[in-house]
């Protein structure tokens, strides 16, 4: 997987968790996740996802989706030719 799509999938995680349905992340959430998946810096992308995820920004019902995607990233680099 290549860094563009490991930043695409990224971004367009946390946007699609900033606007679904009733279940909603702050839109400042979404952009500094945005943000950071953009500089391709998996470390942060984790530490901020779980750290959203325990400051109660993300709800319930998104929470495993979301540090589900920020993983991804940490995949992409390990097996990266």
């Amino acid at each position: 997987m290549s860094w563009r799509s490991v930043s695409l999938t990224a971004c367009s995680a946390a946007l699609v968790v900033a606007g679904c349905g009733g279940e909603r992340v702050p839109v400042l959430t979404a952009l500094r996740l945005e943000r950071i998946a953009a500089r391709h810096d998996c470390a942060a992308l984790i530490r901020e996802a779980v750290a959203a995820v325990n400051r109660g920004e993300v709800p319930a019902a998104l929470q495993e989706q979301l540090v589900s995607d920020a993983n991804r990233c940490r995949l992409a680099t390990r097996f990266r030719p």
